[in-house]
């Protein structure tokens, strides 16, 4: 029963899925679509594209309707965290005028979703809530789409924002396939993420984009050792935050820049300084990150 079950939240997961895309190539005015736009990413647009971005429209219910009118009762709409009850007992859509990002479990099917609006100075984030067939530290985005490149021994390179897993997808077509994006969405990775990563990629090596120190650092302690179970080597590499993979894809000559600055990478290890710890109260071999002025590259 409970197999059947988790078939049925993998079926309308699909169907939500090309809901989605439907509604962001018909819809002209999107919100979404002019990001898409406005990013370098048109090419998102073609029906043909093997990525399977979508976008959510700003209604109360219509993808319940769609999904209610395609053979799928309620409770499993509800199940697969597609809608949700407001304050009122109605029954509503989770996601609204959003981009919307298919979420792959480690067999690349779709499980849930994330989606993607512009906030005021960062992107803001709505992801699917755990299911019965669904983490969010159990799936990832961007994996399937990029597939071909892995198999061609490309290199991950882990970023933030979507548009600039984009960007990297992009320059990565067009000089070779050296590199694949994926993007967290301000989620750091899991146990789960790098070993399914890892059983796709060819590769002993993986990059984390950094922009500063301080995130260098972070990424540092979340991270690491999760990916050193899954790769031999974990790099990193250094951007400034207002030449984002994304923002230099559409400079003139940023994709020649950011194909040079993918080439520098040094192991993330090296963003750590140690010094043992003599305060009151601290053990003697205790271990800190000293407060200064991490490495560029």
């Amino acid at each position: 029963m409970e197999e059947s079950r988790r078939e049925r939240l993998i079926e309308v997961h699909g169907a939500a899925a090309r809901f989605y895309r439907r509604e962001l190539l018909r819809d002209k005015h999107a919100s979404a679509r002019q990001h898409l736009e406005s990013a370098g990413v048109r090419e998102l647009l073609d029906p043909g594209s093997h990525w399977s971005v979508g976008y959510a429209p700003d209604s109360r219910a219509r993808l319940t309707n769609h999904l209610r009118s395609r053979g799928f009762d309620l409770a499993t709409v509800r199940d697969a965290g597609l809608c949700l009850l407001d304050a009122d007992g109605r029954t509503v859509d989770r996601f609204r005028n959003q981009l919307m990002l298919p979420a792959r479990n480690y067999r690349l099917q779709i499980t849930g979703f994330v989606g993607v609006r512009e906030g005021d100075k960062s992107p803001y984030y709505t992801a699917t809530l755990d299911t019965l067939i669904h983490t969010r530290s159990s799936s990832l985005l961007g994996l399937a789409e990029q597939l071909d490149l892995l198999d061609g021994e490309a290199t991950p390179i882990l970023v933030n924002d979507p548009m600039d897993a984009l960007a990297i997808e992009r320059l990565s077509r067009l000089s070779g396939g050296r590199w694949v994006g994926i993007p967290l969405c301000n989620m750091p990775l899991s146990g789960q993420q790098a070993t399914m990563l890892g059983v796709r990629t060819l590769t002993d090596t993986v990059v984390v984009l950094v922009t500063d120190r301080r995130q260098a650092r972070r990424i540092l302690s979340e991270c690491l050792p999760e990916l050193a179970g899954s790769f031999r080597r974990v790099q990193a590499v250094e951007l400034p935050s207002d030449q984002t993979p994304a923002v230099l894809a559409q400079a003139p000559d940023g994709l020649q820049r950011l194909h040079d600055a993918l080439l520098l990478t040094r192991p993330l290890s090296d963003y750590q300084s140690h010094r043992r710890e003599r305060s009151r109260g601290a053990s003697p071999t205790a271990v800190s990150i000293e407060d200064q002025p991490g490495p560029c590259l």
